[in-house]
C-alpha cells in the first residue's frame, strides 16, 4: 500500500467511502431521512408561518362583567377569534379533541373577584399543535387582552392609591410602544427559524454520517494505512479523498435544502447562487472534516447517531441568533468559534434574511476557513490506527 501512487490511493479512499456510506443502512437512512424527509416535515410543519384569527373556544365561569370584557378584547385580537363557548372546562377539552377549536380558554369563576380585591386573577389557556403555532397565537391574543384590560381596571381603582401617586398618574406622559420586526416583518416564526434550522441540518446529518462510517472502521479495524508505516502525504490524501465525497454529496443536499426548499416554501432567499456557493464551500469542508475528527471519539457507530441527535437547542443557542453573541459568557463564547454550524448560521441569515453580500460576512466566512485548516491538521494526525 505505501508504494501506491497517491491518485490511486485518492481513488481507492473516495470509492471505500462512497461505498460504506451507501451501502450502511444506518448512514444511509440519515442521510436521505435526515436530509430530504427532515427538511420537509419541519418546512411542513411550520408551513402556516403567522397564525391568524385562530379558533378559540371559551368556557367562562365568571359570567361578569369583566370575563366578557375579557372575552371581547380576545376576539378582537388580529391572531385569535372566538368561535364558541362551552358550559365547563371538561366539554371544553373535549370539543377541542373533536376538532371544534384549535385553542381553549378558561376563566375561572373568582377572576373578578380577584381583580376588585387587588390580587392577581388567573386564565388558562390550551392549544392544539397541529402547526405548532396554535398556542403562539393564542398566547398573544390572550396576553394583548389581558394589558388592555389591566388598563382599564388600573384607571377605577385609582382612587385606593396614595395622593402622590394617583397625582403622579394624572400626569404622567402617556408612551405608545411601537415594535418593528427587522428583516421579518411578519413576525412569522418559520421566516425567523427555518433559515437556522437548514444550516444545523446539514451540520448535524453530515457530522453522524462522517463520524459513524469512522467509528465503525475503528470497530471493525479497518485501515487504509496504519500508523507505524503511514507517510505524511499519504494520511493527507485519505483525509482528501474522504473530504471530497462528503463535499460532493452535500453540495447537492445542499441544493435541495437552501436552493428549492426555501423558495417551495416562501422562507427568504435573497442570497445570490455565488454568495451561497461562498458560504456553503467552506461550511461543507469545515463539517466533514470536524466529523472526521469526532469520529475519532467513538469506536461504536452508533454512538455518534445518540449524540449528535440532540445539539439542536444548544447549537441555535452557541450560534447566537437566539441570544446576542456578545452576552454569552466567555465559555459559550469558545464553542461558537469550535462548531462549523455557529459562524454558517450567522453567514446565511444575513445574506438569505437580510440580503447582505460575501464582504459583509467575511468575518464568518474566514472563521469558516480557520475551520477547515484546524480540523483538516487535526484529522491528518494519526489516532490509534489512522482508520
Amino acid at each position: 500500500m505505501k508504494h501506491l501512487a497517491p491518485l490511486r490511493i485518492l481513488w481507492m479512499v473516495m470509492r471505500n467511502e462512497l461505498r460504506t456510506i451507501s451501502h450502511t443502512p444506518a448512514t444511509a437512512l440519515v442521510v436521505v431521512g435526515g436530509v430530504i424527509i427532515y427538511g420537509l416535515l419541519y418546512n411542513l410543519f411550520y408551513a402556516p408561518n403567522v397564525v391568524r384569527e385562530a379558533p378559540i373556544i371559551v368556557v367562562d365561569e365568571s359570567h361578569s362583567h369583566l370575563s366578557e370584557r375579557f372575552i371581547l378584547l380576545t376576539d378582537a385580537s388580529p391572531s385569535a377569534e372566538v368561535i364558541t363557548t362551552a358550559a365547563s372546562l371538561h366539554e371544553g377539552q373535549e370539543m377541542l379533541q373533536r376538532g371544534e377549536g384549535e385553542a381553549l380558554l378558561y376563566l375561572p369563576h373568582d377572576i373578578e373577584e380577584r381583580i376588585g380585591r387587588g390580587e392577581q386573577a388567573v386564565v388558562v389557556t390550551f392549544a392544539t399543535t397541529n402547526t405548532f403555532l396554535y398556542y403562539e397565537a393564542t398566547a398573544e391574543a390572550v396576553v394583548e387582552a389581558s394589558l388592555a384590560l389591566g388598563e382599564e381596571v388600573r384607571e377605577g381603582m385609582a382612587w385606593i392609591l396614595p395622593e402622590e401617586v394617583q397625582f403622579a398618574l394624572s400626569t404622567r406622559q402617556p408612551i405608545t410602544p411601537e415594535g418593528i420586526a427587522l428583516f421579518n416583518p411578519s413576525k412569522g416564526y418559520a421566516t425567523y427559524l427555518l433559515p437556522v434550522v437548514l444550516m444545523i441540518i446539514i451540520f448535524q446529518t453530515l457530522t453522524m454520517v462522517v463520524a459513524m462510517t469512522s467509528a465503525g472502521r475503528r470497530a471493525k479495524g479497518v485501515s487504509f494505512l496504519r500508523t507505524p508505516t503511514t507517510r505524511l502525504w499519504q494520511r493527507v490524501t485519505v483525509v482528501i479523498g474522504r473530504t471530497t465525497i462528503h463535499a460532493t454529496l452535500y453540495s447537492a443536499f445542499s441544493c435541495f435544502l437552501v436552493g428549492l426548499l426555501p423558495r417551495l416554501f416562501e422562507l427568504p432567499h435573497l442570497a445570490s447562487v455565488w454568495t451561497l456557493v461562498g458560504i456553503l464551500t467552506p461550511f461543507i469542508l469545515a463539517t466533514s472534516l470536524f466529523g472526521q475528527c469526532f469520529g475519532k471519539l467513538f469506536e461504536d457507530s452508533d454512538a455518534p447517531l445518540l449524540l449528535i441527535t440532540f445539539f439542536s437547542v444548544g447549537l441555535i443557542f452557541i450560534a447566537g441568533i437566539s441570544y446576542p453573541l456578545e452576552l454569552l459568557p466567555s465559555q459559550w463564547r469558545a464553542l461558537h468559534y469550535i462548531f462549523p454550524s455557529s459562524p454558517a448560521i450567522l453567514a446565511y441569515t444575513a445574506t438569505a434574511s437580510m440580503g447582505a453580500t460575501l464582504p459583509e460576512v467575511s468575518r464568518e466566512i474566514a472563521v469558516l476557513w480557520v475551520q477547515v485548516g484546524a480540523y483538516f491538521l487535526l484529522a491528518a494526525i494519526p489516532s490509534r490506527g489512522f482508520r
